[in-house]
């Protein structure tokens, strides 16, 4: 009954020795001739010990009982699959989706920024943006939205400021040639000073619309070419001295070309020299080097020069600094020559000059043609 019972609750299996006899030089492994040795030393030498015989596999073990021998069948205890690698396998897994899904993430979300910062920066430069696709998380749409609202705004005031100021110039100048062609006429017993005085007057407003027109100009639709700023600076330098103007020229250590837009580049220095005739003191000097990759450009005159903290102000239209440098004009000098200097991807800095004076400097890529 006993052995029943184990073999029915533990699947111990019980056979005759002479059902099943040992066979002959059987062959242990290392750790099963381990194992005879331990049972041997319990049950004493002349237990035999088998494992795996006749196609029934366990533990084989000898006993007497009742004057019969009996192999006692253990089967083999079961085992749990090693599953160390497959939890890293898992692992790994999870750990890769997860990282496959942060990238989503992230990448929704730093889309939208990339796309509305490159916006800006074309917009910060005077370039007009492309509307931005209003997609990614509900707050970036939001911003994206807003920042494509204000830049449609931003466009169709310039247009309408442009419109109004270019419409306006047009408008006067018509009366200020029959004004100044009546001057001309006038009799012969005007004195020759009231007649010039009259003359200058009508010159410095028409001068003042050519500055509007110029400030309304849109020059990023001029082709950039391959000019030589020596040379520029050399053609400007000589109309200047044609109205005696004292202007010198420095291109000893200037680049022999830059991809530049010629006429927006010449407007550019005119404005800056006009300032340092209308504001600053003789000499002025012109100057055009290299620097690294960037073609500088100065123009430095012996003025009374712009504090540090207004030059800031100084750049924004219609803003004149009448306590430092004189009053006239139509403040839009420096903007124009700011807005030219970043369409080209540069920059313009107002510095005092070492002795008196300020130091107009530009900035500018230097890019092959």
């Amino acid at each position: 009954m006993l052995l029943a019972e184990l073999s029915q609750s533990e699947s111990i299996q019980l056979y005759p020795l002479e059902m099943l006899p040992m066979e002959a030089n059987v062959r242990y492994s290392p750790l099963q001739r381990n194992i005879v040795e331990e049972l041997r030393k319990e049950l004493g030498p002349q237990t035999l010990v088998g494992f795996d015989r006749h196609g029934i596999n366990g533990l084989w073990v000898s006993f007497e009982m009742a004057a019969d021998r009996y192999w006692l069948v253990i089967p083999r205890a079961p085992t749990r699959e090693d599953r160390s690698l497959a939890w890293v396998g898992w692992s790994a897994l999870v750990l890769l989706l997860s990282m496959v899904g942060a990238g989503i993430i992230v990448r929704r979300v730093t889309q939208p920024l990339a796309d509305l910062a490159s916006a800006a920066q074309r917009l910060a430069t005077g370039d007009k943006p492309e509307r931005i696709d209003e997609h990614g998380p509900k707050e970036l749409a939001t911003v994206t939205r807003a920042f494509n609202r204000m830049s449609r705004n931003l466009e169709r005031a310039d247009t309408d400021r442009a419109m109004l100021l270019a419409g306006v110039s047009h408008d006067l100048r018509t009366p200020l040639t029959r004004l100044r062609l009546g001057v001309e006429m006038l009799p012969d017993n005007v004195d020759d000073q009231s007649r010039k005085g009259m003359i200058e007057d009508i010159e410095d407003i028409n001068a003042t619309i050519g500055q509007f027109l110029n400030f309304v100009r849109d020059e990023r639709s001029e082709v950039p070419v391959e000019i030589d700023p020596a040379q520029l600076l050399g053609t400007l330098a000589a109309r200047y001295r044609e109205r005696e103007v004292d202007v010198s020229v420095d291109t000893t250590l200037a680049p022999q070309g830059a991809l530049l837009r010629p006429l927006a580049t010449r407007r550019m220095l005119q404005n800056l020299v006009d300032n340092a005739i209308r504001y600053g003191r003789p000499p002025i000097n012109l100057v055009a080097r290299q620097a690294g990759n960037q073609l500088v450009l100065e123009v430095l005159d012996r003025g009374e020069g712009i504090p540090p903290e207004a030059v800031e102000r100084m750049l924004q239209p219609f803003t004149r600094l009448d306590m430092a440098r004189g009053g006239g004009g139509t403040g839009l000098g420096l903007a124009i020559v700011d807005r030219i200097a970043q369409m080209h991807g540069g920059q313009l800095e107002l510095l005092p000059r070492e002795g008196g004076g300020l130091l107009a400097r530009v900035w500018l890529p230097l890019t092959a043609a």
